[in-house]
């Protein structure tokens, strides 16, 4: 990307953020979006405008599958469907709503992926930012529906922002989580950032986002990311599925009593939206103008080893002479990027 072009991008996109945020509070206390119809939203069946998702639905828990080859790359067809699913888990008068909601993949070796760098400077891509940060509100803040995150692959920069807003996560033999925006000279956007601090503790957050690791299964639970890891895919799918089975059995005015209880632990609206206004200036800086371009042009953003291993992919291509420089040819920095096993 050209330094005129990233500047473009930054233009337009504090243009948009100020000028047309995505949702309205409504009477009834739901938000409305404006290219979400009335009949979507009171619906009882979720819709996928662009076919990301994949929905299986029992009378308490819907199965929200993840299917955007090949990564499960977050573009903005993604995007807006997750947006539109996550509107639609919204109570209204004579409406339905799940109890439990579980995001799985249909990928194998990606939960959600980073968001599509191709896309940042189109006007398609610039909307989606924005829808992203509402995706994290919505998450953070509809207290009708438990959310749970079942990770068994690899989830990067805005998909782990996302399951780390989620209500609970669990975790297979695959799982590997990164926030890896700062070894790019960015912070992490969509809420994921101001999330992992709850869970995780500040330090522990901090040592994640700081350095960019990445952290396994193992060590996700031993920090608290993970609620638990499983040995095996069917194990995790079983554990996660009777879990959420026992939570559908409950009083829905008791989960929405529990969950607001907890609210006090969440992001609030205004520290979200500071995010991507934070995004913004970090972006328009001389040293990150030609990151984008330099990433998209080392990675095709499908299934190479680039992507699987983007903490290290991305500080071999962006910091290769100082690595050089080292003494032992930056092995050690990149060993510290956390392990994969």
């Amino acid at each position: 990307m050209q330094p005129k072009a990233v500047i473009a991008f930054i233009t337009s996109l504090q243009f948009l953020w100020t000028t047309c945020h995505s949702f309205d509070v409504q009477g009834d206390g739901s938000l409305a979006h404006p290219s979400i119809t009335l009949e979507e939203r009171v619906t009882s069946s979720p819709l996928s405008r662009n076919g990301k998702l994949n929905f299986t639905q029992t009378a308490n828990v819907t199965r929200v599958t993840v299917n955007n080859p090949p990564i499960n790359l977050l573009t903005p067809e993604l995007v807006s469907d997750l947006l539109h699913f996550l509107l639609w888990t919204q109570p209204g008068p004579g409406k339905t709503t799940p109890k439990v909601v579980i995001f799985s993949s249909a990928i194998p070796d990606f939960f959600i992926s980073h968001f599509d760098l191709k896309q940042l400077a189109s006007p398609d891509g610039q909307i989606a930012l924005t829808q992203l940060v509402d995706c994290g509100r919505l998450l953070q803040n509809v207290t009708s529906t438990a959310f749970i995150a079942e990770v068994n692959g690899r989830t990067f920069g805005g998909g782990q922002e996302l399951s780390s807003q989620m209500d609970m996560r669990f975790a297979g033999p695959n799982a590997i989580i990164s926030q890896y925006e700062n070894s790019a000279g960015f912070v992490a956007q969509a809420g994921g950032q101001i999330s992992l601090g709850p869970i995780i503790g500040k330090a522990r957050a901090l040592e994640h986002l700081l350095a960019a690791k990445q952290i396994n299964a193992r060590q996700g639970t031993e920090w608290g990311l993970f609620n638990n890891d499983y040995r095996d895919a069917a194990t995790l799918r079983r554990e996660v599925d009777a879990l959420a089975a026992r939570i559908g059995l409950f009083s829905q005015k008791a989960l929405n009593d529990t969950k607001s209880s907890l609210a006090f632990l969440s992001p609030t609206p205004q520290q979200l939206n500071q995010q991507l206004v934070d995004f913004t200036p970090i972006a328009a800086l001389p040293e990150s103008q030609g990151v984008i371009g330099d990433l998209i042009a080392a990675s095709d953003q499908t299934a190479n080893e680039f992507e699987t291993n983007i903490p290290s992919s991305v500080v071999k291509s962006l910091y290769r002479p100082q690595l050089a420089a080292m003494a032992d040819g930056g092995k050690s920095v990149l060993n510290a990027a956390g392990s994969t096993k």
